[in-house]
């Protein structure tokens, strides 16, 4: 699985660098997200869904979040 380091951007940034991130995950591949509380949290996994990607889980970790999604095939 690949990760991807979000916590220092901000929007729309954020959202670039995840679309970016996932055009190198094969479809049904996994991807980690590392990003910032705040904005990220919410925006970021509502643009996923929309977008037809499977959220798998959020979670708090340290002062950042982990996001794990899987993309849609």
């Amino acid at each position: 699985m690949q990760t991807l380091d979000i916590t220092g951007d901000v929007c729309p940034m954020t959202m670039v660098r995840v679309r970016m991130g996932l055009e190198q995950v094969e479809p049904g591949g996994e991807l980690e997200i590392l990003m910032a509380a705040g904005e990220p949290v919410t925006s970021i996994p509502s643009m996923l869904r929309d977008e037809g990607h499977q959220v798998l889980a959020v979670e708090r970790v340290g002062e950042a979040f982990r996001l794990r999604v899987r993309k849609k095939a």
